[in-house]
């Protein structure tokens, strides 16, 4: 009897101490969740100054309730073998695309967009969403879908250019581009931010053309790849840069197309963003640079180019 009353006894006292020992554990799990969650996130400062670097897109996006207002100009060829030098200003005397774009903040993390550029009179709607924000606690960097639809209301004469503007076209949707492409970006400390994309660019119609060192044919859709990046000198100067990687079969080693290549210096004033840069792209759209970059940097073909930005709350 004795000694069922000490297993008893002893039972009862791992179970009391079991308890216990669960008990402080929840308490403390639970202590460390909270302490978690209530953990304020470290921010840290903006990766870009603005939505684009200069060809290319970036993660930023415009805060709700706010517009940006962007005009933009590319001048033409710098370099005497490209048509340039002295007698054009080399370059300065011509416009190859203007544009002028407005992007508003609809709510957190989403813009939408309307431009409209010189080159094939290009009308954009454009919309970007920003799905991860780089921040000093739990997340290394942003991410953002970027979406661009244009319509170009050319003369059919001018669109399809050589072909029989009389031969049957379904006239509107053969004037419809789209570009779809995701960008990932990472501020590296206080003086360095790098960005990485990718995407395809589409065409409706396409001239027939071939690539007569492969005999491949000018594709409808055109994968891209890309970077960017900014190294600032101090909090309201930088230099900026982005470079595409065109993947098309017509395209490579092709003598009429080029990869494009830009470089720019940026400076924050206020409220505005202005920026003078150097590109070898005549265009200032992505659903003309990707299919349309025919000039290169060795021969002068580089041209001249500005942009400015301005904000206001709406």
């Amino acid at each position: 009897m004795m000694r069922r009353k000490v297993i008893f006894l002893s039972i009862t006292g791992a179970f009391s101490l079991l308890n216990a020992v669960t008990s402080y554990g929840q308490a403390d799990l639970l202590k460390l969740v909270d302490s978690t969650q209530n953990k304020p996130v470290k921010k840290i400062a903006p990766t870009w100054k603005d939505t684009r670097l200069i060809n290319a897109q970036t993660t930023k996006v415009v805060d709700p309730g706010v517009m940006e207002f962007f005009i933009l100009h590319r001048f033409g060829d710098a370099g005497e073998a490209s048509g340039g030098a002295f007698h054009t200003l080399y370059g300065f005397d011509l416009a190859n695309d203007i544009q002028f774009a407005f992007q508003f903040g609809v709510v957190k993390n989403l813009m939408v967009g309307i431009s409209r550029s010189k080159q094939q009179e290009l009308i954009d709607l454009d919309v970007k969403y920003k799905l991860l924000t780089q921040n000093g606690s739990n997340m290394p960097v942003s991410f953002s879908l970027y979406g661009d639809a244009g319509v170009t209301p050319e003369l059919n004469s001018t669109f399809y250019n050589g072909t029989d503007p009389n031969a049957p076209h379904n006239t509107f949707t053969d004037k419809l581009s789209y570009l779809g492409e995701a960008i990932v970006d990472r501020r590296f400390g206080d003086h360095l931010s790098l960005e990485l994309l990718g995407g395809v660019q589409h065409r409706n119609y396409v001239v027939t053309s071939i690539n007569p060192n492969n005999g491949a044919t000018d594709e409808n859709n055109i994968p891209f790849a890309g970077l960017g990046g900014r190294i600032m000198f101090n909090k309201h100067s930088s230099l900026v840069f982005d470079y595409y990687y065109i993947m098309s079969q017509y395209r490579m080693n092709n003598p009429g197309y080029f990869n494009p290549i830009s470089v720019g210096y940026e400076v924050e004033t206020g409220g505005h963003v202005f920026e003078i840069n150097f590109s070898n792209a005549a265009f200032l759209d992505e659903n003309n640079i990707i299919p349309n970059t025919t000039e290169g940097w060795p021969k002068g073909g580089f041209k001249l180019g500005f942009s400015i930005s301005r904000v206001f709350n709406i």
